[in-house]
C-alpha cells in the first residue's frame, strides 16, 4: 500500500530585524538576505514584515518571499541560545567588512 506524504504547509508573515528573520520565536537567515542587508537596513531604518512560507510541525527553515527582488529562498534557523546579540551583531558587521574588501580589491583589479 502506498501513501503519499501529505505535507501542511502554511503561508504566515515574519519580523525582519536586525539580528535575522523572527518567525514563531526563532531566528532565520540565509546568504542571499545577508548579502542584501536586510539586518543591516532594518538597525538603521526600522523592522519591517515579510510573506514566509512554513511546514508545520519543521521549524528547521522557511521560505522567505521577496516581493521587492521577486524571489523566493530558503532561511534557516540559528539558534542564538549560547550567543548574545552584540556577538551576532559583531558577525555580521565583520561579514560586511570583508564583503567590502572584496569589492575593493575587484574594482582593483579591474
Amino acid at each position: 500500500m502506498n501513501e503519499k506524504l501529505k505535507l501542511k504547509a502554511g503561508i504566515e508573515i515574519a519580523t525582519v530585524t536586525a539580528n535575522g528573520i523572527l518567525f514563531n520565536g526563532r531566528m532565520y537567515t540565509n546568504r542571499e538576505v545577508i548579502k542584501k542587508k536586510w539586518f543591516d537596513a532594518a538597525r538603521d531604518q526600522g523592522e519591517w514584515k515579510i510573506p514566509i512560507v512554513h511546514i508545520k510541525d519543521y521549524q528547521e527553515a522557511i521560505l522567505i518571499i521577496s516581493i521587492k527582488f521577486q524571489e523566493v529562498s530558503v532561511a534557516t534557523w540559528v539558534s542564538l541560545e549560547k550567543r548574545n546579540v552584540k556577538d551576532v551583531n559583531e558577525y555580521h558587521d565583520r561579514l560586511n567588512q570583508l564583503k567590502q574588501l572584496k569589492k575593493s580589491i575587484r574594482k582593483q583589479i579591474n
